[in-house]
């Protein structure tokens, strides 16, 4: 065995390794995600007082029924991109992590500004100050994020 084999045997034992920890930190986020969507189902179906009332779980800036389509839209690409992480599927590449980084960076900052803003300075306006969702989308950006963190990690010249 030379020392190339070995380190090919190494990059295709830690890739699965490495997609599954990807995989396994969205899945915690996305579970997160799906408790916030049935959350509000519950509070819409069946209001309990364990929960924040059905208004608070999302600002009033869409629909509640085209937010939801879109929330499922998102919870399918999530899951099937878990799914594809966990069974290797999924092939690292540069140019669309890069672009995911900087999408997700934006998205977190204008998340993350939303929310600060909505604690702060803007406590009377209602999308500002509508916390729950500014969290989930705190959540999401992250989810984000994640995804060109391993588009991203560990690629050598030849992968990119």
């Amino acid at each position: 065995m030379t020392l190339s084999t070995i380190s090919e045997e190494l990059n295709l034992t830690e890739l699965p390794r490495q997609s599954r920890v990807h995989a396994i930190f969205i899945m915690v986020l996305l579970g997160l995600f799906v408790f916030r969507v049935a959350a509000q189902i519950l509070q819409l179906l069946a209001p309990t007082p364990i929960l924040p009332a059905f208004e608070a779980w999302h600002s009033g800036t869409l629909p509640y029924g085209l937010l939801f389509a879109f929330q499922i839209v998102i919870i399918i690409l999530a899951a099937s991109f878990v799914r594809g992480l966990w069974i290797g599927q999924i092939k690292q590449n540069r140019r669309l992590g890069t672009v995911v980084a900087w999408i997700g960076g934006l998205y977190f900052a204008g998340s993350v500004a939303r929310f600060v803003a909505g604690l702060t300075f803007a406590k009377q306006n209602l999308f500002l100050s509508a916390h729950l969702p500014g969290i989930f989308h705190i959540v999401l950006a992250v989810m984000v994020l994640t995804v060109a963190h391993y588009h991203l990690s560990n690629i050598t010249g030849d992968e990119a």
